[in-house]
């Protein structure tokens, strides 16, 4: 095994810890030796680790006092902050948020979008959404994640602001398994086909209002699918989030 693996794995492991609640914010961890024998690793691996943490907002270390935990407020990685809030929520209404987060991305870029389309990116588009069609019929949920996924590509990296498609990367990489989920649904995919036709429709007029319209329609579409088919069956409890002001 690489050091380097070594070292992510302790990390994950301590912050796992922090995220079970084991450890309080503004609390020191325990001596490095004790932590070091805890997670299994050398001292060395864990001083690396905690320095990983460090760059993270997760901990900070106080010279001549020890190693703190920092409150969620000041942590910057999302995916450590996505398993801590999944764990105080108990993972109900994280991807809401998440998904929320999403809307405002897209909708946005789909607006952008609008004005710098070319005509080789609404072809690309087309096929990907006749992909979605055959994978569909198919039932091949995978390739319908993925042309569903390289739709979504086209507009965040065409959208003429390079920051866009950066900031939405780590939030995409946390919906992975919330799309797979809801993808496996017959019901959800007809959905989102009808949606992505509806959104190629609007940026072909040029229409950046239209544009981002449908984009929203899409993604309010997409939260209701999450909530009725997987976070809120039959006989369960409702979760919600808050809408946007109109």
């Amino acid at each position: 095994m690489q050091r380097g693996t070594r070292v992510d794995q302790a990390a994950q492991r301590l912050v796992d810890r922090i995220a079970s609640g084991e450890f309080e914010d503004d609390a020191p961890l325990p001596r490095e030796v004790d932590l070091a024998a805890q997670l299994e690793v050398s001292r060395l691996t864990l001083r690396e680790s905690v320095s990983i943490l460090k760059t993270q907002g997760i901990l900070r270390v106080e010279h001549g006092r020890g190693t703190y935990v920092n409150p969620l407020s000041r942590w910057t990685a999302i995916g450590p902050f996505v398993r801590a809030t999944s764990q105080a929520d108990a993972g109900a209404a994280t991807p809401l948020h998440l998904l929320q987060v999403r809307r405002m991305i897209e909708t946005g870029a789909a607006e952008l979008f609008a004005s710098t389309r070319t005509d080789a990116d609404l072809e690309s588009m087309r096929a990907g959404i006749d992909l979605m069609g055959r994978a569909h019929a198919a039932t091949k949920v995978a390739d319908f994640v993925a042309a569903d996924l390289a739709f979504h590509q086209v507009i965040l990296e065409g959208c003429g602001n390079p920051f866009v498609a950066m900031l939405y990367r780590p939030i995409g990489r946390e919906l992975e398994q919330a799309r797979a989920q809801t993808s496996n649904i017959a019901a959800v995919r007809v959905h989102a086909q009808h949606e992505h036709e509806q959104i190629l429709d609007a940026l072909r007029s040029g229409d950046p209002v239209a544009s981002r319209e449908a984009m929203e329609s899409h993604l309010r579409q997409t939260i209701d699918d999450l909530v009725q088919y997987v976070l809120h069956p039959a006989g369960t409890d409702p979760v919600t989030v808050p809408e946007p002001a109109v």
